[in-house]
Order: C-alpha cells, then sequence, then structure tokens
C-alpha cells in the first residue's frame, strides 16, 4: 500500500469520525441531558462557572478531580459555553482516534493503524461520551497519546521521553485517579533485555519527575486551603469503601441514603466519618478513615472480599453499559447515529480476543496494550464499576482489536478463503453478539433525572409525572419517593407528602432528609410530639443536619416553646450561616422580644448534637400572647415546609 494511499484512507476516517460526532451532536444538541445537564455534568458545569467568575483558588482540599473543570472554566472564561465545549471535544475526539491509529501502525504496520483508526470512529459509546459534559472523552485522548508515546519509547534510545510519560501520566491522574494504579502497570517497561539497572533507573526516574510536575502544584494548592498533603483528592478512601464492604454489590451506591448528588457526596463521607472518631477530621484523615475500614473489612472477611473482587471483574467485562446519571441506551433511542450499528463494547472485547489469538507468536511487541489492560482493569476493580470509568481500557482494546481486521485484508489479498471465512465470522460477531442481548434503557434512572430537570425549570407537574414514572418502574428507588414527598409539601398536600416520606422512610430508615420531610408533614397537621420525634431522630443520623435543626426551632416556636426556639435558631447558624429560612426565623424571633445571642452571619461553628434544649412550660413562654403566638405558629409551621421541601 502507497504512502499516499495511507494518508487519503487515514483522512477519510478522520473525516467519518468527525462526521459520526458532528451529526451526533446535532441530533442530541437540545435533549435532556447535553443541554440541561444532571448529575457531575451539572456539578462540573457549577464549579467551572464559579472558577471563571473568579474562584481560581477555591476554598477546600479538592474531592473530585480538578483538571476537567478547570479546563471548562477557560471556555467560560473566554465567553465559550456548552457548545463550544462540545465542538472542542469532538475535535479532541478525532485526536483521539488518530492517537488510537498511531499505537496500531507502530505495533502491527499500517493495516492495523488504518483499521484502529476506523473502530475508534465508530465505537458508539466513543460517539456518547464526546458529546457529554464528562472527562472521559478527555481521558481516552491522553489514554492514546500515552501509549503512543509509551509503544515509540519501545523502539527508540531516547531516554528524555519518560517524562513525558510521566506527564501524560500525570494529567490522566488529574482527570481519573485511578489513572495512578494503571500507570504502575507500565513500569515493567522500562526495563530491557541486555541493559543494566541504571539504564532503567533513569527512564524511571525521569517518568516519575513527570508525574511531579504535574501532580504537586495540585498537592500545594490543597496544602494551602488546609486539606493536608493530597496530590489529587480526598474522595479515593470512601470511593473505595462504596466498592468494598460487606453491603457492596460491585457498582455505586451512596455512603448515606439519597447521598449519590454531587453536592452531598462530598459531605456524606465527612460527616460519617467524624461521627463516627467523634472529633473533626481533616480531608486527608477523611480519606484514611474510610480505606482503614476496607482494609479492617478486608482483613476479617478474605472470602468475602475475594468473591466481591471477582463480581467486579465480572461486572466490568460485562457488554452493558453500566449507566451513571445519563443512560446510554436512552440516548441511542434519541438519536438516529447513535442508534445505528456502531461497534459496541462486546464486539470489541470479541475482536480483541481474535486479536490476542493472531499475535500470540510475538506478544512482546504488544506489551504495552496488554499491561494497560490488565492495568486498568484492576484499578477500576479495585472501586467500582460504572461504563465510563472503563472507557480508557478502551484504545488499547480497539489496537488489540484491530488485528483480526488487518489480518482479513491480508487474506484476501493472499486469497485464503478459509483463513478469510473465520476472519467474516469473528467480524459479524463482533457487531452480531452485542446487539443479541437487547439492553434496554433504566427507565427510573431516566424519568428521575428527566423530574429533576423539571423542577429545576419550575415545571412542577412535570416532574412529579416523571417522579411518578420512577417510583412505579422501581418500587425500591428511593431518590424519587423522597422528591415526591417534597413535591407535595411544596404544593401544599401534606397527606400525600407524609405517605410519600413514609415510604421513603421505609426504603432508607438511615436518610435524615426522609425523616425531616416526614416531620414537616406531621408539624403542618399539627402532630407536634409525633414532629419532633421525627426531627430529633433525624438528629441522630446526622447532627448536623440544617432541615432538622430549622425545623425543630420552628416546632418549638409553634408550641410556644420561645428559648427552645432560640436555642436551635442559634444551632441551626452555627451549622449553616446565612441559611435564609433560619435568618427569617432568627429576625421573627427577635422581634418577639427574644434576646439570642446568635453568631455573626460570617462564623462557622458545630452542633452540639441532637439533644436539644428542654422545652419550656406555659409559664416560661416568653412575652409572646396566645394570640401572637398562634399567628406566629401558622408562619413558622410555613417556614417548616418550605425549609425542608429539598429535592435531590
Amino acid at each position: 500500500m502507497t504512502r499516499r494511499r495511507v494518508s487519503l484512507l487515514a483522512a477519510g476516517i478522520l473525516l467519518l469520525a468527525a462526521g459520526v460526532r458532528l451529526g451526533y451532536w446535532l441530533e442530541v444538541r437540545d435533549e435532556p441531558f447535553v443541554a440541561k445537564l444532571v448529575g457531575d455534568s451539572a456539578e462540573f458545569d457549577g464549579w467551572a462557572r464559579g472558577i471563571a467568575s473568579g474562584d481560581w483558588l477555591g476554598s477546600e482540599a479538592f474531592f473530585q478531580p480538578p483538571l476537567y473543570p478547570y479546563l471548562l472554566a477557560v471556555v467560560y472564561a473566554l465567553g465559550g459555553g456548552l457548545d463550544t465545549i462540545y465542538l472542542l471535544q469532538v475535535a479532541l475526539a478525532v485526536l483521539a482516534v488518530w492517537g488510537v491509529g498511531r499505537v496500531g501502525r507502530r505495533l502491527g504496520g499500517e493495516g492495523v493503524g488504518l483499521a484502529a483508526m476506523g473502530l475508534a470512529a465508530l465505537y458508539g459509546p466513543f460517539v456518547f461520551h464526546d458529546v457529554q459534559l464528562m472527562k472521559e472523552s478527555l481521558a481516552v485522548l491522553f489514554v492514546a497519546l500515552l501509549l503512543w508515546l509509551t509503544v515509540s519509547l519501545r523502539d527508540s534510545g531516547r531516554v528524555w521521553g519518560w517524562a513525558g510519560v510521566g506527564v501524560l501520566l500525570g494529567v490522566l491522574v488529574l482527570l481519573r485517579e485511578n489513572a495512578f494504579l494503571a500507570g504502575l502497570f507500565l513500569v515493567p517497561l522500562v526495563f530491557r533485555a541486555g541493559e543494566g539497572r541504571w539504564a532503567a533507573g533513569r527512564r524511571l526516574a525521569l517518568g516519575l519527575l513527570g508525574l511531579a510536575l504535574v501532580l504537586l502544584p495540585v498537592a500545594a494548592r490543597n496544602m494551602a486551603v488546609g486539606g493536608g498533603f493530597l496530590p489529587t483528592t480526598f474522595q479515593g478512601g470512601a470511593n473505595l469503601w462504596i466498592g468494598n464492604h460487606a453491603g457492596a454489590a460491585g457498582t455505586y451506591a451512596p455512603l448515606a441514603p439519597g447521598a449519590q448528588v454531587p453536592a452531598l457526596e462530598q459531605q456524606a463521607p465527612r460527616m460519617l466519618a467524624e461521627r463516627e472518631t467523634g472529633r473533626e477530621l481533616t480531608p486527608r484523615e477523611v480519606s484514611r478513615f474510610w480505606a482503614g475500614r476496607v482494609v479492617d473489612w478486608a482483613l476479617a472477611e478474605p472470602a468475602a472480599f475475594a468473591k466481591l473482587q471477582l463480581r467486579k471483574l465480572r461486572l466490568f467485562w460485562s457488554f452493558y453499559e453500566w449507566p451513571d446519571s445519563v443512560d446510554y441506551y436512552w440516548m441511542r433511542g434519541r438519536s438516529r447515529i447513535l442508534g445505528a450499528p456502531l461497534l459496541q463494547f462486546g464486539g470489541v472485547v470479541i475482536l480483541a480476543l481474535a486479536g490476542l489469538w493472531i499475535e500470540r507468536r510475538r506478544i512482546g511487541p504488544w506489551s504495552p496494550v496488554l499491561l494497560w489492560t490488565v492495568g486498568w482493569t484492576l484499578s477500576v476493580v479495585a472501586f467500582f464499576v460504572f461504563s465510563r470509568y472503563r472507557l480508557p481500557v478502551a484504545p488499547a482494546l480497539i489496537v488489540l482489536g484491530a488485528a483480526p481486521v488487518a489480518a482479513l485484508g491480508r487474506s484476501v489479498a493472499a486469497g485464503s478463503l478459509r483463513r478469510s471465512a473465520g476472519l467474516v465470522v469473528v467480524l459479524i460477531a463482533a457487531w452480531v453478539v452485542p446487539a443479541l442481548a437487547g439492553y434496554a434503557p433504566r427507565l427510573d434512572l431516566v424519568h428521575h433525572n428527566l423530574g429533576r430537570l423539571a423542577q429545576e425549570r419550575g415545571d412542577l407537574m412535570v416532574a412529579e409525572v416523571h417522579y411518578r414514572q420512577a417510583a412505579a418502574v422501581n418500587e425500591g428507588f428511593f431518590l424519587s419517593r423522597l422528591n415526591l414527598g417534597a413535591l407535595a409539601a411544596r404544593t401544599g398536600r401534606p397527606e400525600v407528602a407524609a405517605r410519600w416520606y413514609a415510604e421513603a422512610v421505609a426504603l432508607e430508615p438511615e436518610s435524615a432528609a426522609a425523616w425531616t420531610g416526614l416531620a414537616a408533614t406531621r408539624l403542618a397537621r399539627g402532630q407536634l410530639e409525633p414532629a419532633r420525634e421525627a426531627l430529633e431522630h433525624a438528629l441522630t443520623i446526622d447532627p448536623r443536619h440544617v432541615e432538622a435543626l430549622h425545623n425543630l426551632a420552628v416546632l418549638s416556636l409553634a408550641a410556644g416553646d420561645l428559648p427552645g426556639a432560640t436555642e436551635w435558631n442559634r444551632r441551626t447558624l452555627e451549622v449553616a450561616p446565612g441559611f435564609a429560612p433560619a435568618e427569617r426565623l432568627r429576625k421573627r424571633l427577635a422581634g418577639a422580644g427574644a434576646r439570642p445571642a446568635f453568631p455573626k452571619s460570617g462564623d462557622k461553628g458545630r452542633t452540639g448534637g441532637a439533644r436539644g434544649p428542654r422545652r419550656a412550660d406555659a409559664g416560661n413562654a416568653g412575652t409572646l400572647s396566645r394570640r401572637r403566638n398562634a399567628g406566629s405558629r401558622d408562619a413558622s409551621r410555613a417556614d417548616c415546609r418550605r425549609s425542608s421541601e429539598t429535592l435531590v
């Protein structure tokens, strides 16, 4: 094959990759979850807009890897929006397709390189993530570049290039932290037959230098804001526990009921760790607390731990695309391009296995992609499995899967009908077998997130319809029941709200939010003592639950207990200075003649726990008359209902 023909074919494949992605973007650019964001996408968007508005340093240690939000912030600061980001991601995705091709060319020649480009151009999960506000698309690019550089250095004597390997790995770590564990599996590549340890040591040292150049500034920033020495984030320990404990299923489950909302994901690990240790913890200590619990459980139940790892390994290699916030199969139904017979993960696995068989007699040159595949697999399995977490293994699998495609071309050219027929069967199986599974969307997840988007734009009726559909599809779906209770409370239906909150409590008895919502419905119906019991139970679960603290202040005022209301209000503002419902109640209490020692609006403190002030008897009700107190009671009940309507 002439160089000109190779160049023309490569250009055509790159144009195909760009066309598929641009066409998909045009199809879905106004669709939910692309134009309107949920989950981590919404979190990254909000974080980036805060950075772009001037908060470039931040005030706390990073909980999620920071690179992607900071890159988004640059786009926003320059006047770009979501469409700009998606178009940039499409351009970088085309570059990633080219990078995958370069890896294939290095390992198997021009045929493997072109085949790898073609497979990457038509890989459905790549297309899907390239038009999501998520870091996975960018991670694929840097994996392709990392593998290309690593393979190139294996064929040359350039020692300093290993510093570039370290830099690329560091960038990946700032996108996906488990890349550090995967990178350890590339260390054997620094050794070469016939060379001494000194040469291998130089390569390793340069790789570590490149890695440090990327991560040390982040570590210094985290130390500057009081997070301790954290080269990346402090979510590692919590994520390790989520995927490794007695009740773990292998995929994601929140540490606390309802805490899968990104804003709460950061609070739950610290809240639970501090409750168990009885003291304040630094971010580094929070991560170590959860990691320590995993080690303790693994040592206490090694058989259960090993069985769980095998389950996660099976989940990782399953053909199913495990959803996070956005369901891949639902989006396929919204797009003719994504719904077309593109290559799926199962197909890539089938082709990679065939490629491994074809190259079994010269496996040495393929060691970089094989080591990366093993390393990335184990680095994800060590935590928990989502399909987007396994996406960075796809470039390596696609390069290996390109081998049978290239072999088919050689067999046809050589006139080997038998071998050609066998390879055609492999290719057909790669496209057909994954489609036979007939995976359907997770409609409970889809409807729940559509409900959240409807609620955010103020369309409460549509939101309730979606939440009800989610609850009907999945009888164990806690979040939709919690939100249905909040919607019913907001729209003045306390009896309906009570039913939904009761179902939520039955599903998740350890949810402080559900108990707080249930208490609000009881207070709205004048059931003061049952409301107090529910709120006090909520505070045994989470002593810093702002709505529960505030609602106890409201309840105390409704019961005629002005000193109690004052004390609970003070505690609320200690935990959440500036909390609007508490500030309104503070002014009301001050107008009623109370003289509370409130903290200043900028002060921060900690609540003393669930035990509150004693209720005053009738003689200690303060200077409020019964009539005046009745008016405050009505207003306070309304305030209580508003404060507990937290949708997740």
